[in-house]
């Protein structure tokens, strides 16, 4: 992260990187969603009790189950689709800006994509802001602000929750897609009120950035940054995957990442991986994770024999 882009993180509360994917990896990952989003509309189709509104977010945000058949502690997650999916884990173009934004030691805490278009598009609601805490109207996360910070104290960077949004198709000036009002990660005062939601684009408040980025790029924002959704008007869809990230010490979601779901992985990427603690990827903490991980696995096999029983 050289010194420009400290200085444009500092004052705006974000940064583009581009290039952070290759096109090959834009082409797997692009792939792999085809895929989920063909079997799982085929799955919708078959099931009648299903609701055949189209989805616009896949993966999880971590702070619901899919059903009610998930396990108790790891919701779903895009890491279970593989190939670029875990590459995106601790991908050498944007871990060295994590480094320096939350630290040596940071994990991520959830995931998703989200798909916009035209018709599915819903309008711009603002959230984050003053000093990491949207206030008691913010309907995402109306705590405190505990998990939300930002300050800059001797030298270094203190975030909680940090976001990278990779971009897997263009999004040109005009079309929507991510917003956020420049600054408002410093900001003493709450969000006004009359600022927080615009159905349409022409009722967007000047202040707020509406950020272009090419397809492969990636915009790292603080979540204590005041952002949104600007409704889509482009010609295409806009594909957003998100990665979120806090200190080892901080958790948005409730729910934790299962390691033994996702294949093999790197020891780094491991580390990323655990749930939150004061201790960071210490020895100590990784054997709880594991004796959890063992007892959920010796969950699945319970139900798997209880349920080849009543068939």
């Amino acid at each position: 992260m050289n010194e420009n882009e400290k200085y444009l993180f500092d004052l705006r509360g974000y940064i583009v990187v581009r290039n952070a994917l290759t096109p090959e990896q834009v082409r797997d990952l692009s792939d792999r969603l085809a895929l989920r989003v063909s079997a799982m509309e085929q799955r919708k189709s078959e099931d009648s009790s299903k609701r055949k509104r189209k989805k616009s977010i896949y993966g999880s945000d971590r702070t619901r189950f899919r059903d009610e058949d998930d396990p108790a502690w790891s919701a779903p997650s895009l890491l279970e689709w593989g190939g670029t999916y875990i590459d995106l884990i601790d991908i050498p173009t944007i871990k060295p800006y994590l480094e320096t934004l939350l630290g040596n030691h940071y994990r991520l805490d959830h995931d998703y994509i989200k798909i916009d278009s035209a018709k599915t598009s819903p309008a711009l609601y603002l959230h984050g802001g003053g000093q990491g805490s949207g206030g008691p109207a913010d309907l995402v996360g109306p705590t405190d602000g505990g998990q939300c910070f930002y300050r800059f104290s001797n030298g270094r960077f203190f975030n909680g929750l940090v976001s990278v949004a990779f971009e897997l198709d263009t999004v040109n000036p005009g079309d929507g897609g991510f917003a956020c009002i420049p600054g408002s990660h410093k900001s003493n005062f709450a969000l006004p009120e009359d600022w927080r939601v615009s159905s349409k684009q022409q009722d967007v408040p000047d202040i707020v950035d509406r950020v272009a980025a090419s397809a492969g790029d990636a915009i790292i924002f603080t979540e204590a940054c005041a952002h949104g959704t600007i409704p889509w008007k482009g010609n295409n869809q806009r594909r957003t995957i998100f990665y979120k990230y806090c200190p080892h010490a901080v958790a948005w979601s409730p729910c934790f990442y299962n390691s033994d779901l996702y294949g093999d992985l790197t020891e780094s990427q491991l580390a990323m991986l655990m749930p939150p603690s004061a201790f960071g990827p210490a020895k100590h903490t990784r054997n709880i994770w594991q004796k959890a991980q063992a007892e959920q696995a010796e969950l699945y096999r319970l139900r798997r024999e209880s349920a080849a029983k009543q068939h």
